[in-house]
């Protein structure tokens, strides 16, 4: 029975990840806290392994239909791997009630921020396009029916809350997701679709360097981790195949209904 919940989980998780970008470790790991009793260190380092899942089995999608912003992501991704691995081997030596309460406290704010995006128009994010960097270009947004141009800006700003992302990443089992797409779509202004298909191939890399220092240590359950790793895979199709035609705005509500939901919970178990 164990087994068929993972599953189930694990799929729901892949279709939630794929479509909102962060990878489904600030999904599994609360659930296998908080409903399957999995010690916070095992259930970060399956977070990881389902994260590199996820990213393996959208970004080819999300690549040809011109979504992920290569040059940006390689950029990003070069200090965001090696703070992944800083983070991984603090993270095996911190209390789990600590990695619980920051975990909740992080997701909170960023839940906040979405909150008050989603009372703006749609449209509310303005995308750079009076000149070009390296990073700038562009993809056919079928919801608009036009060609979407953009360049990135704030670009040290957005590289240090990255690296900041893959601390996060390996210590808390998040892939770093769910603080790396609010920073490129809110801070470097990059389309909300963007910054979740770049956050997806990322996050692979990420989580891959994050899950060593787990593996090292022996910290973790490869029957949970397989398992969940099946579902992950078959959600995470299926939420790759219908995430074009999700608007942006929707994709910014669920993204802060996801987030707080989560945050909420994982603080309450924290504390106690």
């Amino acid at each position: 029975m164990t087994v068929i919940l993972l599953l189930i989980v694990g799929f729901v998780t892949g279709i939630i990840g794929a479509l909102l970008g962060i990878g489904g470790g600030s999904i599994i790991v609360p659930i296998l806290v908080l409903f399957f009793n999995v010690p916070m260190h095992y259930a970060v380092a399956a977070g990881l392994m389902t994260i590199v899942s996820t990213s393996t089995s959208v970004v080819p999608v999300n690549i040809m239909k011109g979504f992920v912003n290569l040059r940006f992501s390689i950029f990003l991704e070069t200090l965001t791997v090696l703070a992944a691995f800083v983070g991984g081997l603090i993270g095996n030596h911190t209390p789990e009630h600590l990695l619980e309460i920051s975990f909740g406290v992080i997701l909170f704010l960023i839940a906040l921020l979405y909150v008050r995006e989603s009372f703006k128009k749609s449209d509310a994010i303005t995308y750079e396009t009076s000149y070009t960097n390296r990073f700038s270009d562009s993809y056919y947004d079928t919801e608009r029916g036009e060609n979407i141009k953009y360049t990135p800006v704030k670009l040290p700003v957005v590289a240090l809350v990255s690296s900041f992302a893959g601390f996060a990443s390996g210590s808390l089992g998040i892939g770093g997701g769910v603080i790396k797409v609010p920073v490129m779509n809110l801070v470097s202004r990059l389309p909300i679709k963007v910054s979740i298909a770049t956050s997806n191939y990322m996050i692979g890399l990420t989580a891959a360097a994050g899950s060593i220092p787990y593996l090292i240590y022996g910290k973790s359950s490869p029957v949970t981790s397989i398992t969940m790793v099946l579902g992950v895979i078959f959600g995470s199709r299926l939420g790759a195949s219908k995430f074009q035609k999700v608007t942006d705005k929707r994709l910014r509500i669920m993204f802060a209904a996801v987030l707080a939901i989560i945050a909420v919970q994982m603080f309450y178990k924290g504390i106690q």
